[in-house]
């Protein structure tokens, strides 16, 4: 997690919107969270968010901000 926080805090991307998030769902169409995949400088870093905890990152018409998914105190970084 340092890592990404550092590669964010050198490019100046915590405004920037997540182009890409999935809902994780299984096979009995219960939503367990949602995972934001967040690419920087040829990495890549996906975060979950689990339920109901997600929905107010991805709340409303706009995109979420890689700072709001950051600060989320139930946010998890996958390796």
């Amino acid at each position: 997690m340092e890592k990404l926080l550092k590669l964010i805090e050198k490019n100046k991307l915590a405004n920037q919107p997540v182009d890409e998030f999935s809902m994780v769902i299984d096979d009995k169409q219960i939503v367990h969270g949602a995972i934001f995949v967040i690419k920087i400088e040829k990495k890549t870093f996906k975060l979950f968010i689990p339920e109901p905890h997600y929905k107010a990152v991805i709340d409303g018409d706009t995109k979420p901000l890689i700072k709001n998914i950051l600060k989320h105190p139930e946010v998890m970084l996958f390796a």
